[in-house]
């Protein structure tokens, strides 16, 4: 009986085991949603177009379960996730493409190798195109870590001049497109990218949207129904910008904003682990031409980022947004109506303020239907408030709010070593990704100099602390 029990026990550990190891890479209904850019095919054109991947009910190939794998509804092969590896077959009957495929392996550690193909450039995010493979490569895992959950390895195979390094995630891909790290650069001249727009589960809630991995614990702060900005035009005319209850948009909860009672340039904000987007131009039902970054306050000083000034909403030749460099010249909190509030100060061509849970000190949609607005600096937001519950009220800084909190600490990163600059009095912590503290120390000097040698992890996340104030900021890729 007690051997019974016991063998009882080892299957029930290898099934769990097994189950463990299915992700959304096995589940009927996953979605992949990849875009397509190119520039200079035919006669200077720019090409924008969408792939949609799904799997589909099971087949048997051979001893093998797959799931049948759909591209825009056709056909196109089969999929099976085994031992935490991914495999694409091929159903196109084309001499040179092998059996099968591997896409992804998430067995392996830092500093192991994977033996894949190189994917040809010219099939544009598309594998049906796809009528042979390259010669095989040979890729190195330069770094695993985790987030919401998901094992994330960067791969790269650094030692061939056409491949780049690219980040896979364990049941949802590559930021990079569909199957990964391998796929050859163009060499034809002409300008391509291939990314990963959305992926979506079985029960079509979203797994990842432009770059980010779905927190499905987090809430947003920043979007409410009945939230109320009053801002003062340079006319001196008041405007009153509000949110209304959310609805169903590209399987997110979007917000409809409104100018008074008109639903402002058919727009919706909605927010992807605390990254504000704007979503505009939606006059004919869910038809929504612009789809833009607005906020994000998970910036630190001497950060750069681009802000989207000028787009073409054309439907039948498409023309790619441009975009303005900005850099993030101080970073602090302030006390506003009782809380601490991240507070964030971009320069460029012009000077933007932004608020956490608030958005712009100014103009809080500085981007919309007729184009970028370069006087967005002479608009003053006067009030935000949802209800009864006033969240930023300008007469609460009569001197204005520019000067709040001027002595700020800096850091910057040279030579494997972290200084901080202006911190006397704050605690400088690390963390492992893991979220456990791996240093701490009350600075003392103007200036403190810790060298980051010490540390085995390849990233860490510092946190300068006094108070209600908090800086935090992500040192990457360190090494001894």
């Amino acid at each position: 009986m007690r051997n019974i029990t016991i063998l009882l026990l080892i299957l029930s550990c290898v099934f769990a085991g097994h189950i463990q190891a299915q992700t959304e890479f096995s589940k009927t209904g996953t979605q992949w949603k990849v875009n397509r850019f190119c520039y200079g095919i035919w006669n200077d054109t720019y090409i924008n177009d969408d792939y949609f991947y799904e799997l589909g009910t099971d087949t048997l190939l051979g001893d093998k379960n797959c799931k049948k794998l759909y591209l825009d509804k056709v056909l196109v092969g089969a999929f099976l996730e085994e031992d935490r590896k991914v495999w694409y077959y091929p159903f196109q009957e084309y001499v040179n493409i092998p059996d099968r495929v591997l896409l992804y392996d998430f067995s392996k550690e830092e500093g192991d190798k994977i033996e894949s193909y190189r994917i040809p450039w010219n099939i544009g995010g598309n594998l049906s195109y796809c009528d042979f493979f390259d010669e095989p490569i040979t890729l190195t895992v330069e770094d695993v870590y985790y987030e919401c959950g998901r094992k994330i390895m960067v791969v790269s195979a650094l030692a061939d001049y056409y491949c780049r390094e690219d980040a896979w995630i364990e049941g949802i891909g590559s930021p990079s497109g569909f199957w990964g790290a391998y796929e050859v650069a163009a060499t034809d001249g002409v300008n391509r990218n291939t990314s990963l727009a959305q992926v979506f589960a079985s029960d079509k809630s979203v797994l990842y949207y432009k770059g980010q991995v779905i927190n499905p614990d987090y809430q947003s702060t920043f979007l409410r129904p009945g939230k109320t900005w009053e801002i003062q035009t340079p006319s001196n005319s008041i405007d009153k910008i509000s949110i209304g209850e959310p609805r169903m948009i590209n399987g997110y909860p979007s917000y409809p904003v409104y100018k008074g009672t008109y639903h402002y340039d058919g727009g919706y904000l909605y927010d992807v682990n605390g990254t504000i987007y704007w979503l505009f131009g939606g006059y004919y039902d869910d038809l929504l031409d612009c789809d833009q970054y607005l906020y994000s306050f998970d910036f630190s000083e001497v950060d750069r980022i681009y802000l989207c000034v000028s787009h073409n909403v054309n439907m039948v030749y498409y023309v790619p947004p441009t975009y303005e460099p900005y850099t993030v010249t101080r970073t602090d909190r302030i006390q506003c109506m009782g809380k601490s509030l991240k507070r964030i100060v971009l320069e460029g061509k012009i000077k933007h303020v932004w608020l956490e849970d608030v958005g712009s000190l100014n103009l809080l949609l500085y981007l919309e239907g007729s184009g970028y607005h370069w006087d967005a600096s002479e608009y003053k937001l006067l009030r935000c408030y949802v209800g009864d519950e006033v969240i930023y009220d300008s007469t609460d800084f009569p001197d204005g709010i520019e000067g709040i909190g001027a002595s700020v600490p800096t850091y910057s990163i040279a030579d494997g070593k972290l200084m901080v600059h202006n911190a006397s009095g704050y605690r400088l912590s690390f963390y492992n990704l893991s979220g456990v503290e791996v240093y701490s120390q009350i600075l003392s000097e103007t200036t403190e100099t810790v060298p980051l040698s010490a540390f085995s992890t390849t990233i860490l996340i510092g946190k300068l602390q006094k108070g209600d104030a908090v800086i935090s900021f992500k040192i990457g890729e360190i090494r001894k």
